[in-house]
C-alpha cells in the first residue's frame, strides 16, 4: 500500500490523464513520479513531470530503496 508522498516508477506506454493540454498522455519512457493519493478504485494521482496526473493504479510500482 502506497502512502503519500511515496516514490514511484510508471513503466513506459501507460496512459497519464490530466485537466491540461493534451487531456491524455502516453508515456515514451518510463517515469518517476511522487503519489498524491487513490482517486477511486482503479485511478491514482500522482505527480511527474511538473504537474499532477492520474494513472492506472496498476500502472502505479513504489520505488524501494535497496541496501
Amino acid at each position: 500500500m502506497m502512502k503519500e508522498g511515496d516514490l514511484c516508477y510508471i513503466p513506459q506506454a501507460v496512459r497519464l490523464f490530466n485537466q491540461g493540454d493534451p487531456h491524455v498522455k502516453t508515456t515514451e519512457r518510463p517515469l518517476i513520479g511522487i503519489f498524491i493519493k487513490e482517486q477511486d478504485a482503479h485511478h491514482s494521482a500522482i505527480f511527474t513531470q511538473g504537474r499532477e496526473s492520474w494513472v492506472k493504479t496498476k500502472h502505479v510500482y513504489p520505488v524501494e530503496e535497496q541496501c
